[in-house]
């Protein structure tokens, strides 16, 4: 009797186990680690427009931007993470990644080899700008990219930008090409 009981306990118990298990996971069914984030800083495409939009993403492909005037410059906080003030923003939309354009940047990240690129990457003569900081797997990462040509940053700035919504047009600009 003993026995019987101990089996009729056993089952729900191992299917309470391996929920618990699969709910632990590190990693979404698009193989998406469950803390991403991504976050970009880069230019408005319009041409002549002092404006960047800060754009974010989440392991859901639930997005954020907010495009905001620079008044000419890039200001840092005291992480080095670009910041500006509410009075600057001129417009906000949240927007949602299928499946498939998380995966893609997810893949675009990985592929471009992002958790292995330098900090910073700039000079003073080019026209490039990203600002990148990307947080998976229990790694952070960041990129500042000003005036220097990066293919891997340029890489996830046109992945992103190919998800964005109607009218929120991105542009990496031309950076400053060394010759090797």
């Amino acid at each position: 009797m003993f026995a019987t009981r101990a089996k009729a306990y056993s089952f729900p118990l191992l299917i309470v186990g391996v929920l618990l298990l699969a709910s632990c996971s590190t990693q979404t069914a698009n193989n998406i680690p469950r803390n991403f984030s991504c976050l970009m800083d880069v230019r408005n495409a319009e041409k002549g427009s002092p404006n960047n939009f800060h754009i974010t993403i989440n392991s859901k492909g639930q997005g954020y931007f907010e495009e905001y005037d620079t008044n000419g410059t890039i200001q840092y906080d005291l992480n080095d993470v670009v910041t500006y003030s509410l009075d600057q923003v001129l417009r906000t939309r949240k927007f949602k990644l299928t499946g498939a354009q998380l995966k893609n940047l997810w893949d675009a990240i990985n592929e471009n080899k992002f958790f292995e690129l330098t900090e910073n990457y700039q000079k003073q003569i080019g026209f490039s700008y990203a600002f990148i900081m990307v947080e998976a797997r229990g790694k952070k990462q960041k990129v500042d990219n000003i005036g220097m040509e990066v293919p891997q940053v340029r890489g996830i700035v046109e992945t992103v930008a190919a998800m964005l919504p109607h009218r929120v047009d991105i542009d990496y600009g031309e950076g400053y090409k060394t010759h090797q």
